[in-house]
């Protein structure tokens, strides 16, 4: 499936595709999971939606009850003041009692991130209330301080809201997609040498294409029980062997998201780039 619409589109992003990383971030179109299936409603309590004007953007995971972990990404050309985090939810198109929605108190991108690499493609969001747990709406565990990434060849999940087609049909509920982790220098080679060793690359395993495409931009990578990955960027052709699917690797990044979640309060005289209220 082809990350764009129109012959005009496919044209420019094959054109992108052949001669560089994409330079469009993946959190500005739409596509979907690729190989997956439906889960279970609430099944996966700690996903969230980050939408603006009522259309979902990217997606996001909680892990206190009022800070969600995204891609920096999903941030850029847009005012954060516009946009809310869904908790909660299944389906994003149907009413649902138990869903939770926030506005942005502020963002957190990491100081070092790369727009034209996707390097150091976190965000830290805080949100305007602290999200009420329970069966719906739950927390996921980032990796342990010192934490190694998960070897080649783990199983992970990943997960998310991204449209079923070219032509924007939404998805029916949370969709997700079971892929194998790929050694980072395998993967480097089929990105031409421009992968950083903080980020983390999954394939299908087999000869089926399975993975995540743009509107799951920042969404978690699990692994057992813990965010191992945070959904980067992908090619051309979602899911395709040839250009494997990238993440941020979350492990390079605990000792910096808890030096923001546990310090003063965000500011822009702190050495970070932030927008608060």
């Amino acid at each position: 499936m082809v990350p764009g619409t129109g012959a005009w589109g496919l044209l420019l992003l094959t054109v992108a595709a052949a001669l560089m990383l994409p330079t469009r971030p993946p959190g500005s179109q739409r596509a979907q999971i690729i190989g997956g299936q439906e889960v279970l409603p609430l099944s996966r309590p700690y996903m969230a939606s980050v939408s603006f004007e009522g259309q979902h953007h990217c997606g996001g995971f909680l892990f206190r009850a009022h800070w969600v972990v995204s891609a920096a990404h999903c941030f850029r050309n847009r005012d954060p003041r516009t946009g809310l985090v869904v908790l909660g939810a299944h389906s994003l198109h149907t009413s649902e009692p138990t869903r939770q929605v926030f506005s942005i108190a502020a963002v957190v991108k990491h100081p070092e991130y790369q727009p034209t690499t996707h390097a150091n493609d976190i965000c830290l969001l805080r949100l305007n209330g602290s999200a009420v747990l329970g069966p719906a709406v739950g927390l996921l565990q980032l990796p342990g301080r010192g934490a190694q990434p998960p070897a080649a060849g783990t199983l992970c999940h990943v997960a998310g809201w991204g449209s079923i087609s070219d032509f924007e049909d939404p998805p029916p509920g949370l969709m997700e997609a079971k892929v194998r982790v790929l050694d980072l220098d395998v993967c480097n080679s089929s990105w031409q040498g421009q992968l950083s060793p903080a980020m983390l690359c999954t394939h299908s395993g087999d000869r089926w294409r399975r993975g995540f495409c743009s509107a799951d931009s920042g969404g978690p990578l699990v692994c057992g029980s813990r965010a191992h990955g945070l959904v980067s960027f992908s090619g051309l052709w979602c899911g395709d062997p040839k250009t494997p699917d990238v993440y941020t690797q979350v492990s390079a990044f605990v000792a910096w998201i808890w030096k923001v979640v546990r310090g003063s309060p965000p500011s822009r005289t702190a050495g970070l780039l932030v927008w608060a209220t």
